[in-house]
């Protein structure tokens, strides 16, 4: 039974038919008269002393279509009168649904002569491509009775993608050819070996396109996983999926990390229930001999994608990886042809990696990797940078910073200073330091980690300022930190590596002094709390720490009688009571505080433990203030240039936009960032219904004029200053 009588109800008897005789005809409601021929590819037939090459025709006299109610429209009657003086080559005397019995003599013998040219001219006239594809329709639909393994339904297939390569710029056989393909590819998934289509190349509708129907229902009855691939196209092809920015501008990218972020988290995919629903294939041929929708209820194979909890996973995946590859996506937004830049790979997630990059990152790999296995070892900024953008001369932004120190994370090789790390972006010859990372080193700073960078910088500080403090007493603190902050072991690498950098840096008070100022007195005599406590951890103050200390207190602005004090207050009932030492201050009539006595070994001040944790637990709070003391910052960027406002009575517009859209453009210049929601409100308050339509036409504007989008990102959307400035200067 064929397609099309399946779809019916009918039932038919009809088998293959034999190459150059009639085919065998099935029983109809009318009785067919006349005869017809299919002739085979590549065999050559006569038209009024014309010889037509190729077949994959039909060729007869008054036979019936394929629904029995008229002639059939696609047979070459070669008994009609044909005018081969003065053929119609456009189809004037052609009407909307075409037949060769019906035609003018003129046009029959342009139709002829686009076959004889090969049916190929890309100029020829629709309407003789309509008339030689409706013989396909008949041909798989009644003849074969819709045997997708039988060898003309290969050869048809062929033929059309053929046409679609030349005609396929004419929309209504876009859509009449794809729908045909479609059929024969869907019932072909119902037993063929289940392959994934290439997504890129189904036509995209108002529903999941049945191939992809039939084959995730194939697994599904059959209480199989989903595969990557399957899920991927399920994603791809659903009208409801509505993907972010990334997974459209990096399809590859994108489709490579799903593939891969499918089966770390559900192995060889999801087991779906069988649901109720089943798939419905549908066809409207576009032949007038086979007229009608025709539809049928695949009952041996469900429909999956009425599944929500399905559709659901899917999703969780798609959000990851959107996720991941923003970072990446808004660099390419900005520099559309950077994909393969480093700058660009180091934002790419590490999954990508392996396959991307080359050789300029297998040399970054192996160079950064060879040099950090010697340890936290000191080289010139300007190597790093060559490396990882060979041929660069610019100085970095904070955002090559960012990128820079990403991508050799992602190789285990960390960078100081790093600026995610609260670093400074450094500058052209200046010093860094490059160490091994260890596996899963985060990429931001944990408030422990701060505090002990931050303390460490300023012992530093204090060192540069008077040379009295050596190296070895700040790799004692350095190593005190992390064990007083409990750091872990990328954070503790990280310090050494900070430590190196200190050491051959030079650091300076700049900055320093105007933030130390700008606090309050409670909050320095708390940073002072907190670096006795630290001291004091191990249950013993030395006397270098106290030397120490005193330094620090002093550049706090801190009296140096209140160090005395608060260590007093940590020492044992027991060292209080054997004779507390005085300590006098410049000024012979300020009071004098007791600290306790050292201990018997002679290594330091015995201290309570008791009292000492409790004062770490009360003095946790400030990690965070000290971390802020310590953040270099960079010079402000240039400001954005000011738009127009949108109230302006000049009515200033971009080249390309109307008054409604240049007024949103200025509108979302008023700053950096926008949540979406607030820029729908002023895209509403303009007219502007459609905020993603609004944005289109923005960016496309400035992609006219500059060559970069104007407003990248989803929510939240984030302004190009580069495309401002060019379009406001």
């Amino acid at each position: 039974m064929g397609f099309l009588d399946k779809l019916r109800g009918r039932k038919v008897v009809s088998g293959p038919p034999t190459s150059g005789q009639p085919v065998s005809r099935p029983s109809r409601t009318r009785p067919q008269s006349g005869e017809i021929t299919w002739v085979p590819a590549g065999q050559p037939f006569q038209v009024d002393g014309q010889v037509i090459a190729g077949g994959l025709l039909y060729v007869g006299s008054r036979a019936r279509s394929g629904d029995g109610q008229t002639f059939e429209p696609a047979l070459i009657d070669p008994s009609l009168p044909v005018q081969w003086r003065r053929p119609d080559l456009t189809g004037a005397t052609m009407g909307y649904w075409p037949s060769y019995g019906a035609l003018d003599p003129s046009a029959r013998a342009g139709y002829l002569n686009w076959l004889l040219g090969g049916r190929s001219d890309p100029n020829a006239y629709i309407g003789f491509v309509f008339l030689y594809f409706y013989g396909f329709e008949r041909r798989f639909l009644v003849d074969l009775g819709s045997n997708s393994n039988h060898p003309d339904a290969a050869l048809i297939t062929a033929e059309v993608l053929r046409l679609l390569a030349i005609y396929g710029d004419n929309g209504s056989f876009q859509m009449y050819a794809g729908r045909f393909l479609a059929l024969i590819e869907t019932i072909s998934a119902m037993t063929a070996p289940v392959t994934p289509p290439a997504w890129a190349s189904v036509p995209r509708s108002w529903e999941i396109p049945p191939v992809v129907r039939v084959g995730l229902g194939r697994y599904v009855a059959a209480k199989q996983p989903i595969p990557a691939e399957w899920a991927l196209a399920f994603l791809r092809l659903h009208p409801e999926a509505n993907l972010r920015t990334p997974a459209t501008r990096c399809t590859d990218e994108f489709d490579e990390l799903f593939v891969q972020r499918y089966r770390a988290k559900f192995g060889d995919g999801i087991v779906a229930r069988i649901p109720k629903a089943r798939v419905e294939v549908h066809y409207q041929p576009a032949s007038g001999g086979l007229r009608g929708d025709y539809r049928q209820r695949l009952e041996d194979v469900p429909d999956v994608c009425a599944s929500k909890a399905l559709f659901d996973k899917i999703r969780e995946v798609e959000a990851s990886c959107t996720d991941s590859l923003d970072a990446y996506s808004r660099f390419l937004g900005r520099n559309p042809d950077g994909a393969s830049e480093p700058a660009a790979l180091g934002l790419l997630p590490d999954e990508l990696l392996a396959t991307r990059g080359g050789a300029t990152l297998d040399s970054l790999r192996t160079w950064g990797a060879t040099l950090a296995e010697q340890g936290a070892v000191a080289v010139l900024l300007d190597d790093v940078v060559q490396r990882w953008a060979p041929g660069r001369t610019e100085k970095l932004t904070k955002k090559d910073a960012v990128s820079l120190a990403s991508l050799l994370a992602k190789f285990n090789i960390g960078i100081e200073p790093d600026v995610r790390f609260g670093g400074k972006t450094p500058t052209p010859g200046s010093t860094a330091v490059v160490f091994i990372l260890p596996d899963q080193a985060p990429a931001a700073p944990s408030a422990p980690y701060a505090a002990a960078a931050a303390l460490v910088h300023l012992t530093a500080v204090v060192a540069s300022s008077d040379g009295s403090i050596d190296d070895g007493e700040r790799l004692h603190l350095a190593r005190h930190l992390e064990a007083s902050l409990e750091l872990d072991g990328p954070e503790r690498a990280r310090l050494n590596a900070h430590f190196t950098w200190l050491t051959v840096g030079k650091p300076s008070l700049t900055g320093v002094k105007t933030k130390v100022n700008a606090l309050s007195v409670a909050q320095r005599s708390a940073i002072g709390l907190f670096l006795v406590d630290l001291a004091a951890a191990d249950g013993v103050v030395s006397p270098e720490e106290i030397t120490t200390l005193t330094k620090l207190y002093k550049l706090l602005g801190i009296d140096e009688s209140e160090l005395y004090r608060t260590v007093h207050t940590l020492g044992t009932d027991t060292d209080t009571d054997t004779g507390p030492l005085t300590v006098r201050t410049a000024d012979y009539d300020a009071p004098r505080h007791a600290i306790p006595a050292p201990d018997p070994a002679g290594t330091g001040i015995r201290l309570d433990p008791a009292k000492v944790q409790a004062r770490m637990a009360e003095t946790a709070t400030v990690t965070a203030l000290l971390a802020d003391i310590f953040t270099e910052e960079d010079p402000p960027a240039d400001p954005v240039p000011s738009a127009p406002s949108p109230d302006d009575s000049d009515g200033v517009t971009i080249e390309g936009l109307d008054s409604a859209h240049s007024a949103l453009a200025a509108h979302l210049l008023a700053q950096t960032t926008w949540e979406r929601a607030d820029a729908e409100k002023a895209a509403g308050n303009l007219g502007l219904l459609m905020l993603a339509g609004a944005i289109d036409r923005i960016n496309e504007a400035a992609m006219d004029i500059c060559g970069e989008p104007l407003i990248d990102g989803d929510d939240p959307l984030e302004l190009n200053h580069y495309a401002a400035q060019e379009l406001y200067e």
